[in-house]
């Protein structure tokens, strides 16, 4: 036997291993790999989802020629097909793009994978055997002639399993992606849940006795607002809110202490005919935040004069900046703006922080 006639069987040899049912199966698997390994790269960065598109080209040309062990044209249309349809399943999953890439640099990268795809998928023969190649090529015994049929067939086969498969794979991690974002929400809420919990106070008469009237305002302002002040002005958010927690605080200062700005603030709160009542009785008992919101009632309600003169009797007594900047406000815009604010339940910050400056006198 000649060696011509050597490197011809050889050829004959390659090309009777090629599998077309093996390139399929590899193709899918070389699919579902690639879908799975792109959508943990767009979850760890959306931006370097696209660079995923001449990979995973790659990855399944690879498979096919590891599967397929082919050399003819039919494994690089395995290849293409599956790697489009595994890109399609991507851009339908919106896993292929994170922010905004230029149109031309997107469909770059896309024929870059198809021609990854392309060139991995099938062998090529060595330079000793590619001139018996090229002549079986041209023979009557050369194994592509009469495979037209199991070519379209693989192809159509391979493509709709890769379909299904990178679909239900990606269909699989949103799934399950979803489920470990919930577990990790519910942790966080829990955890902060736990830390809210930390951060409140029993409001029974023997607790609330332990605090001082200004750290049992100040506890009822966070109640109210949402924001823990400190005594020198400092404060916190997230703190847990309860309308019905800060009224509770107040009372205990008003009934067992006789605190009477927990009084006149309880009467804000509360509204009405009770809560009107508590600020005006507040006010005869000399506090003065309370003497100004009288002085707000008289203004309200077309009684100007009334007002204007507590307040002229209120100024030259009072020590809470606040107090003061409130009467100048009024004395400029006069009453109206201050109506909206005091027809509804409020809570400053300014309803404590000057009082807790004049509790810690001597």
């Amino acid at each position: 036997m000649s060696s011509f006639e050597e490197r011809l069987k050889q050829v004959e040899e390659r090309l009777n291993r090629q599998e077309l049912l093996g390139a399929s199966l590899g193709s899918v698997i070389g699919a579902a790999i690639s879908i799975a390994v792109w959508f943990q790269v767009y979850m760890f960065n959306p931006k370097l989802g696209v660079l995923m598109l001449p990979v995973s080209g790659a990855v399944i040309g690879l498979f096919v020629r590891f599967f397929g062990r082919g050399y003819l044209e039919w494994f690089s249309t395995i290849a293409c097909m599956v790697y489009a349809i595994t890109t399609l399943v991507a851009w339908y999953m919106e896993i292929v793009i994170g922010g905004h890439i230029p149109l031309i640099v997107l469909a770059g990268l896309f024929f870059a994978g198809g021609g990854v795809a392309n060139y991995f998928a099938k062998l090529s023969m060595p330079i000793v055997l590619e001139e018996a190649f090229e002549r079986l090529k041209l023979s009557d015994n050369f194994p592509e002639k009469g495979t037209n049929i199991k070519g379209i067939t693989a192809v159509i086969f391979s493509s709709t399993l890769a379909l299904g498969v990178t679909y239900g794979v990606t269909f699989m991690f949103v799934i399950f992606n979803y489920q470990l974002q919930s577990v990790q929400e519910a942790s966080v809420e829990q955890a902060q849940q736990q830390r809210i919990a930390r951060k409140e106070i029993e409001v029974t008469e023997d607790a609330l006795s332990q605090f001082t009237t200004s750290q049992a305002l100040l506890y009822a302002h966070a109640y109210f607002s949402g924001y823990k002040f400190t005594e020198l002005g400092s404060y916190t958010r997230d703190f847990p809110r309860s309308m019905h927690k800060s009224q509770m605080i107040l009372e205990h200062l008003m009934k067992a202490r006789g605190d009477r700005r927990a009084q006149f603030i309880l009467g804000v709160l509360l509204q009405g005919n009770r809560g009107e009542r508590l600020v005006n009785s507040a006010a005869e008992q000399g506090d003065h935040y309370a003497v100004l919101y009288k002085a707000f009632y008289a203004g309200c309600n077309a009684d100007a004069s009334t007002g204007n003169q507590i307040l002229d009797n209120l100024y030259p007594t009072v020590k809470e900046s606040a107090i003061k900047s409130e009467i100048e406000s009024v004395r400029s815009y006069g009453y109206e703006p201050v109506c909206a604010e005091i027809a509804k339940a409020h809570f400053p910050h300014s309803f404590v922080r000057g009082y807790i400056e004049l509790l810690r006198l001597p």
